[in-house]
């Protein structure tokens, strides 16, 4: 733009559009990503996640809820942030997590 003249907006401006959220199932903490791209689970022991069914670029959220002092054992295929796999959340704490793949589910990248 030459200056503040050369572009006029009437009206609102979109960026973007809605995301679906659809809430997925976890059974036996097997995520089956074909269920929705929003899981969440309460810990009731010591887990041991497994990922299936992804899209060939997908992202989703698992969101957890800590119970006693179990623990989270994640798949070698999530590559997190910063190099290091998060605790499980601390009893009565809810932890949010994101995961996405562009290679349909070889690997992810992992943010809590």
């Amino acid at each position: 733009m030459a200056n503040d003249k050369d572009f006029v907006v009437n009206g609102p401006v979109v960026v973007g559009k809605d995301t679906k959220v659809t809430v997925g199932t976890i059974t036996a903490s097997a995520i089956d990503l074909s269920t929705g791209n929003y899981f969440d689970d309460t810990l009731a022991a010591n887990t041991t996640y497994t990922i299936s069914n992804a899209g060939a670029v997908q992202a989703f959220q698992l969101e957890v809820t800590g119970a006693s002092t179990y623990t989270i054992t994640w798949p070698s295929s999530i590559e997190w942030a910063g190099g290091v796999a998060p605790s499980a959340p601390a009893n009565g704490e809810t932890d949010v997590y994101t995961f996405t793949t562009d290679d349909g589910g070889t690997t992810y990248t992992g943010v809590q």
